[in-house]
């Protein structure tokens, strides 16, 4: 287990018991003070919350919930139809500007998130970027070498499988997108990232570095990996 592991269960339990989980608690530090720290405040909130209840707290939850279901029921019948209509109106205007964002973006603020792998140096094994893929229902033609991180993530609503190659001028991010088939190939730049966006097999394929002089050859490699 690596950092960005260990952080990503310790903030869904911190008192996991796996036995990667405690081994890596073991030998780093750094991940040792953030599990202690995640104890302290599930600690401190336990007490903070261990309050005896006042008397007849059942009753008076009851009587509230009760009485506000009867002003729903009301509030319904006057205007039921017109809340109805504006929450449709609501959210089909939130679902057009989340999909209005364009993969370039929402892959900068990814790469963002997680730019903790960027530093990754130790390559992972060729069954481990094969597992990846397989997760999300794809086998590759090759494997690609030199690559120093894999995961399967999610980037808002997409599936991903989320990669970094370590380069001469300096890693390259690389993100194929499962779910969404970009129309046309396109070269971008995102608060400082150079990036490329391509269609390749049924998603698209997206990098990112500081450095653009590395794409044309990234982009063979994964081209000969999915399509073969």
């Amino acid at each position: 287990m690596n950092c960005l592991e260990f952080r990503r269960q310790l903030s869904i339990d911190p008192q996991c018991g796996e036995v990667d989980f405690v081994h890596h608690a073991r030998e780093c530090a750094r991940c040792a003070e953030a599990c202690e720290r995640a104890n302290g405040f599930e600690s401190s909130l336990r007490q903070a919350l261990a309050i005896a209840p006042p008397p007849q707290l059942a009753e008076s939850i009851l009587l509230a919930q009760a009485t506000q279901q009867q002003r729903q029921r009301q509030q319904y019948r006057r205007g039921g139809m017109l809340a109805l209509a504006a929450a449709i109106v609501l959210a089909f205007g939130i679902g057009m500007r989340v999909e209005a964002r364009p993969l370039s973006t929402q892959a900068v603020e990814h790469l963002r998130e997680e730019a903790e792998v960027l530093t990754s140096t130790k390559l992972v094994s060729p069954g481990e970027v094969q597992q990846a893929f397989a997760k999300r229902g794809l086998a590759l033609h090759s494997i690609p070498d030199g690559i120093s991180f894999v995961g399967c993530c999610p980037m808002e609503r997409h599936l991903t499988v989320h990669m970094v190659m370590p380069g001469g001028n300096g890693p390259v991010t690389v993100i194929y997108v499962v779910d969404d088939h970009e129309r046309a190939r396109e070269d971008f730049q995102r608060d400082g990232w150079h990036g490329r966006s391509i269609p390749m097999g049924q998603g698209t394929l997206v990098l990112l570095a500081q450095d653009a002089s590395q794409f044309d050859h990234v982009e063979s490699i994964w081209r000969a990996a999915l399509q073969g």
